[in-house]
């Protein structure tokens, strides 16, 4: 047994239906964090110190829709908030790249809430 086993150490908070439904996009569309990552990389390299998570999503759906024909990129603009947070922790040259709110549990427990 690791002491990360003990209940002490178990994250208890439980996941918001908005940060389920993330995870589950993710799984659907395991391209989408590496793709994210690489334009802001982009960008990134010609100077920007920060951009906008949805301006990345805007793009992204523009890229998909002109390369497959269809309807581009399906993903909730809910997503965002998630998608910043988790595009800084895996990626620590873009750490900072984008502005992030306080996330607060809502009345009731749940976290995932962005204010």
């Amino acid at each position: 047994m690791d002491i990360s086993d003990l209940p002490l150490f178990q994250n208890t908070k439980e996941k918001s239906k908005l940060a389920q439904a993330w995870d589950e996009c993710k799984n659907k569309q395991p391209w989408l964090i590496p793709k994210l990552a690489e334009i802001a990389r982009k960008l990134k390299k010609r100077g920007y110190t920060r951009y906008s998570i949805s301006g990345l999503f805007h793009i992204l759906r523009w890229e998909t829709d002109s390369s497959t024909g269809d309807l581009g990129l399906k993903v909730n603009n809910n997503h965002q908030p998630f998608a910043a947070r988790e595009l800084m922790q895996l990626y620590p040259d873009l750490d900072g790249f984008f502005q992030l709110r306080e996330q607060k549990p809502k009345i009731g427990g749940s976290w995932g809430q962005i204010y």
